[in-house]
């Protein structure tokens, strides 16, 4: 894992000199342009408050890929009106009071401005309020809880589909199925896994899928056998579960242990998941298809694999890394590269190209992707697949 970037003064005319040397110490270095960058009054600075240790690290490596690729790229197109563009690393191990320190430190760097991140919500939204108060925008395009924009101010902004969509959604792909009861496990945290399991309640009563039982459990835990033989015995037609990856591999391979075998709803498309043989089966809905056709797309999935090809796929949380920077890029060429120019570049944006969605404008009473539409994909081999018909 790389070092954190560092701040160190010099006087006089080894300022420039002694920043460039230090930023070929840093994670920065190796998202720069060509020989490591030019002098930083010269560069575009964004800052990415992510996981580079801790349980989230591999989202955080994940992050780290698809930036770089997408700094490589504009660079090599001139970056922002002639000046190259560079990332500022930190690890906030998305963990909250770790990306609250994070955030004072990004707010207290005047290069910085932009902020991507952090991977969870959770560890966002305490960042927040330091983030707003500096009139820096924080982009957390991987944040799906509802919270982030809507108790948010001006100055927060992502591309992630909420977690309320998204299991709406759920519910009623459920029940198009013909599935019409359903036992659900959800993750115990008050900022994303109870609200979801809230959202899927409420549309699940409204369209009449039963619920035979709901299990609210513990994403640390690594036995959840006592959850499962409860919902097994409500005898479902299928399992719902509203989670992340690594806890949705340990609680499939658990429930088919006890016997289930009908359709499970879940997963995500993260290696841990997707390596595991139970999961084979699974289902979710999805904004991004790796084998999807579409030109946008098949260009991203060559470039990274080129660049990357020890990856077998290129998930979601690559996509919405590097749609991230192609964004930000267009917010800073569209109002400028200070902060306040970032700002007035996301308010204007139209029509952003997008290996996700064909194109991004927000909406913005929401600061969030307009219609952004889900695709149902099943895992087959290690690899998800949109589902036909």
């Amino acid at each position: 894992m790389a070092q954190h970037t560092r701040r160190i003064a010099f006087a006089g005319a080894m300022a420039a000199a002694a920043a460039l040397v230090l930023s070929g110490c840093s994670l920065a270095a190796s998202a720069s342009g060509p020989s490591g960058g030019s002098a930083d009054g010269d560069t575009v600075y964004f800052g990415v408050s992510a996981a580079q240790t801790g349980q989230y690290a591999q989202y955080g490596e994940q992050f780290k890929k698809a930036f770089d690729l997408a700094v490589e790229e504009v660079n090599k197109d001139g970056g922002v009106n002639g000046r190259p563009v560079a990332l500022k690393y930190e690890d906030s191990q998305s963990d909250p009071k770790q990306s609250v320190t994070v955030a004072q430190k990004f707010v207290n760097d005047p290069q910085v401005s932009l902020v991507f991140g952090d991977y969870s919500s959770a560890a966002s939204i305490p960042a927040s309020p330091i983030y707003s108060s500096a009139k820096l925008l924080q982009y957390g395009f991987n944040n799906s809880n509802p919270d982030f924009t809507a108790k948010g101010t001006q100055y927060q902004w992502s591309t992630s589909i909420t977690t309320s969509a998204t299991y709406t959604w759920t519910a009623d792909y459920i029940k198009k199925q013909g599935v019409d009861s359903i036992a659900v496990t959800y993750l115990n945290t008050a900022d994303w896994g109870i609200p979801a399991f809230q959202a899927f309640k409420a549309e699940a009563d409204k369209i009449g899928l039963k619920i035979t039982d709901a299990e609210a459990i513990d994403p640390a835990s690594d036995d959840y056998r006592p959850s499962l033989t409860k919902v097994v015995a409500g005898s479902p037609k299928a399992v719902a579960h509203i989670g992340y990856g690594p806890d949705a591999a340990k609680l499939v391979t658990q429930l088919r242990a006890i016997g289930f075998t009908g359709t499970f709803y879940g997963g995500q498309d993260e290696q841990s998941f997707d390596s595991t043989p139970d999961a084979a089966g699974s289902v979710i809905g999805t904004e991004f298809v790796s084998s999807s056709t579409d030109p946008q797309v098949a260009a991203f999935v060559k470039a990274f694999t080129a660049k990357y090809p020890e990856e077998k796929d290129v998930t979601l949380f690559e996509a919405n890394a590097y749609d991230a920077l192609h964004v930000a890029v267009a917010a800073a060429k569209k109002g400028g590269t200070d902060r306040a120019g970032i700002l007035k570049g996301f308010q204007e944006l139209k029509d952003v190209p997008s290996v996700i969605y064909g194109t991004i404008t927000f909406d913005p009473a929401t600061r969030r992707v307009a219609d952004p539409q889900l695709t149902p994909v099943v895992l087959k081999d290690g690899i998800w697949d949109a589902i036909k018909g």
